[in-house]
């Protein structure tokens, strides 16, 4: 699947295509947990709000300059 490709999804094919990806890492900020996967030649993050256990948005894209905020957790073989 293609960046474009994905970007056409609804929000719940957009979540279950991430469930086949490779789960990347986690962190949180304004009372969201934020968690990064990678699917194939992009990666995505998944904005999810514990409160309202609800999905509000997720984000795909392809610069690795976005991956700063979970440097630390990604374990690069």
């Amino acid at each position: 699947m293609t960046l474009y490709e994905f970007n056409t999804l609804d929000m719940n094919d957009k979540a279950e295509a991430l469930w086949q990806g490779t789960f990347l890492g986690e962190r949180h900020a304004d009372g969201l947990t934020i968690q990064l996967y990678s699917v194939k030649a992009f990666y995505a993050e998944i904005f999810y709000e514990v409160k309202k256990n609800k999905i509000i948005d997720i984000q795909a894209f392809t610069s690795r300059q976005q991956l700063g905020p979970y440097l630390a957790q990604i374990k690069f073989i």
